[in-house]
C-alpha cells in the first residue's frame, strides 16, 4: 500500500478509535442516532471490506452493534486494512453487488479512497449531532492529525 493510502488508514484508525473514547467518555450514554450513524461508519467500512475479499457478512449498512464495541469493531476493520498490501493490488478491479442487486466494478484504491471519504463525511455528521446534545466531539480534521 502506498505511503499516501497507510496514512490515510492510520488518520481513519486514529480519529475513530478517539471518537470510541469519547463515546466511553459518556459512559456511552448517546441519543439513539449518534449510535447509529456511529454504526454505520465502520458498517460501510467492513461492507466494503468484505466485497474486496468476495464475502458479504451484513445484511444491511445500518445494522445496529452495541456501541461499547465501536473501539474493538475499529480495530479489527484497520487491521484487515492493513492487510491489503500485501495481498491485494491497488489496481484491481474489485466486482461487488450492492444490496440493490446492481453489479459494479471499481479499483481497489478507488474503493479505499471512497471508505476514507465516507468516514469523514459520517464523522462531520457526528459531530454536528453531539454538539446538538451538549457533547463534545472530537477534533476530527486530517490537517491537524497529519505530521511533518
Amino acid at each position: 500500500m502506498t505511503q499516501l493510502f497507510q496514512n490515510l488508514f492510520a488518520y481513519n484508525y486514529q480519529i475513530n478509535q478517539a471518537l470510541g473514547d469519547r463515546f466511553k467518555s459518556y459512559d456511552y450514554q448517546l441519543d439513539p442516532e449518534i449510535i447509529r450513524l456511529a454504526n454505520h461508519l465502520l458498517n460501510a467500512h467492513q461492507i466494503w471490506l468484505d466485497r474486496i475479499d468476495g464475502r458479504s457478512s451484513l445484511k444491511s449498512p445500518w445494522d445496529d452493534f452495541p456501541i461499547e464495541t465501536f473501539a474493538f469493531r475499529n480495530q479489527e476493520l484497520h487491521s484487515r486494512t492493513m492487510e491489503l498490501p500485501e495481498s491485494r493490488d491497488l489496481e484491481e478491479i474489485i466486482s461487488f453487488k450492492t444490496f440493490a442487486g446492481i453489479r459494479f466494478e471499481k479499483k481497489l484504491s478507488d474503493i479505499l479512497i471512497h471508505v476514507v471519504n465516507h468516514s469523514t463525511y459520517h464523522r462531520g455528521q457526528l459531530a454536528l449531532l453531539m454538539r446538538g446534545h451538549g457533547l463534545e466531539p472530537v477534533s476530527s480534521d486530517y490537517i491537524h492529525w497529519a505530521t511533518i
